[in-house]
């Protein structure tokens, strides 16, 4: 006895490659929404750095003994000279406290200091002996708000605001 059997066929059918798209469909889904950038966490993040970065300068007076300041337009770091003239200088000798813009989008929405200035901007400085004025600064993203706050005597903190 002879069987002939006709050969299999080996391929998907229309229902599996549906399947297979479908799933692969919803991963790149989930993928897309972790990876698109959060307004309210872009706003965190980027309000944690100015924290991280006011207490390394707050840090860096303490060591050097020359106060920094933080002057309010754009976030610009600077010192004044030894010699205690008028004119504040950048600081350029730490990459992290150089001038820096914030990220794209984020705005400075307000800023609250009892330190005396002369000056249309706000200033913050950070004072050598540790002990600064206290200060507030408000950053916004769209209806988002992040505040980094210091009481003067311990490094500074983000608090979210909400909407």
């Amino acid at each position: 006895m002879s069987s002939t059997k006709a050969p299999l066929a080996r391929g998907f059918t229309l229902v599996e490659v549906l399947v297979v798209v479908v799933i692969i469909a919803l991963l790149v889904s989930v993928v897309a929404v972790k990876i698109a950038p959060d307004a309210r966490q872009s706003l965190r993040e980027e309000a944690m750095q100015l924290a991280a970065v006011l207490a390394h300068a707050r840090d860096e007076a303490i060591v050097t003994g020359v106060p920094p300041r933080v002057a309010a337009r754009g976030l610009r770091l600077s010192v004044r000279p030894a010699r205690r003239g008028p004119h504040w200088q950048p600081l350029h000798r730490d990459p992290a406290l150089r001038a820096r813009d914030l990220a794209p989008g984020v705005n400075l929405a307000d800023v609250e200091t009892t330190a005396s200035d002369d000056g249309p901007v706000p200033v913050i400085v950070l004072a050598p002996a540790g002990l600064s004025e206290p200060f507030r600064i408000t950053l916004a993203l769209g209806p988002h708000r992040v505040r980094v706050s210091s009481d003067g005597a311990n490094s500074p903190v983000t608090e979210d605001l909400g909407l």
